[in-house]
């Protein structure tokens, strides 16, 4: 048996990838249609969530603290918020974006993480 070259860090976190679905995108052409590019089809975020052991427990935090994560994808677009969706829910979250949770996050780099 060969031995494993590598075995990468276990970060102390879980995350979440967010992508934008239809929704999302009529909101952002109804704003501004003219001067959003095709990026806006194909970008995703992934979010750094605190550390869960269970899927189950990320879906409880995710369904208390969505809002935070809604509020961040209209401001990467548009920091005015009163252009922003006022009446937000779970299932308008659910509605706007697809996302997956994930409780193995790795850090292939020796590089400390640097936040700005």
């Amino acid at each position: 048996m060969n031995k494993i070259p590598v075995f990468f860090e276990n970060v102390d976190r879980s995350a979440m990838v967010v992508i934008p679905k239809k929704p999302f995108h009529d909101w952002l052409i109804s704003i501004e249609a003219k001067n959003l590019g095709t990026e806006i089809w194909k970008e995703s975020t992934v979010y750094l969530l605190p550390d869960f052991e269970e899927e189950e427990d990320m879906g409880k935090w995710i369904k208390k603290s969505f809002d935070q994560i809604f509020c961040d994808q209209m401001n990467n677009w548009y920091t005015d918020e009163s252009c922003w969706i006022s009446k937000r829910t779970f299932k308008m979250f659910k509605d706007w974006f697809d996302f997956s949770l994930h409780t193995m996050i790795m850090d292939i780099l020796e590089d400390p993480i640097e936040k700005f």
